[in-house]
């Protein structure tokens, strides 16, 4: 090996590898943290009021390279951005990828991962629990764009029989739409008596959807409960006097927050978030595209 080549092992020894030479890899200290998040901020432009910090430090290797968890106070709560960075703290990058894994395995085992994430906790679902698809909608009833997407999926017809995919709902209130929590704690009480209640009243809101104000939703919203078939309207009304479904509202919330949800409606098929839908016959060729996925998989 010539004396040239020799220096270049070394060199990039020295940047992926660095303190792993040694014993031990070193602390990544406060100051380092207030440099790495002053760099961040700058970087992505992050507001100075969102705080960005960094929260966590992982080793991920015995090379040093280390995960770095960011969190910063977002407008719609806590946010969470994660980076990689080199032994030396100098070079920070989005992703690292590891060629000693099949990127396939990789891509279905975080899918897997976010799947547990996403059906963690109560949650309103219709379909079959064995169903091979499962998709996952964070949505906002007074978004107009979820409105659209609830419309088709009731032309969906993969999502009427309930055996090939299975549909969950997650509230995500948006802080722009000023009835939207109000309706989304209206629908966790319903969804408290059953499912059946909440589908019915969910249709309903969504329906009604441009009848209802910032001005007149408390009215509204109960009177489309009052016509909801099986909904106990003493139930309900208790329910949202105490606010019995505001923790539940905000967990959906925090949890769409941890996933990334920034925008409605945001929707995963096992697991992997797809872009933005704007017609039927995309919806449906994605989930066609994810059942055919998960047969090969399957039958591997």
């Amino acid at each position: 090996m010539t004396q040239a080549a020799i220096a270049g092992v070394v060199i990039l020894g020295s940047v992926l590898g660095g303190e792993a030479l040694g014993n031990a890899c070193r602390d990544v200290t406060s100051e380092d943290k207030s440099r790495l998040a002053a760099y961040v901020t700058k970087k992505y432009e992050v507001p100075q009021q969102a705080k960005l910090r960094v929260e966590e430090v992982q080793p991920i290797d015995d090379l040093c390279n280390r995960k770095l968890v960011f969190t910063g106070d977002g407008a719609l709560g806590p946010f969470r951005l994660t980076l990689y960075a080199s032994p030396d703290l100098r070079f920070l990058s989005r992703e690292l990828f590891d060629t000693a894994i099949d990127p396939r395995r990789e891509r279905r085992e975080a899918a897997q991962k976010m799947m547990a994430e996403l059906l963690d906790g109560e949650f309103a679902a219709r379909g079959s629990a064995h169903a091979p698809v499962t998709m996952v909608v964070f949505s906002d009833f007074e978004c107009p764009y979820c409105k659209r997407l609830k419309e088709m999926v009731d032309d969906e017809p993969l999502l009427k029989s309930g055996t090939e995919v299975r549909l969950v709902f997650r509230h995500m209130p948006m802080s722009q739409h000023p009835w939207a929590q109000q309706a989304a704690e209206a629908a966790a009480c319903a969804q408290f008596q059953s499912p059946d209640v909440f589908w019915e009243f969910h249709d309903k809101l969504f329906e009604k959807q441009e009848t209802i104000t910032a001005i007149n939703a408390t009215r509204r919203v109960s009177e489309l409960a009052r016509t909801t078939p099986g909904l106990d309207a003493g139930r309900f009304e208790e329910c949202m006097k105490r606010q019995m479904s505001f923790g539940a509202v905000v967990r959906d919330r925090e949890l769409g927050n941890r996933l990334g949800v920034v925008a409605t409606p945001t929707v995963f098929l096992n697991g992997a978030q797809i872009p933005s839908l704007h017609s039927s016959a995309q919806l449906h060729k994605y989930l066609v595209n994810k059942l055919n996925e998960t047969k090969e998989e399957v039958s591997q």
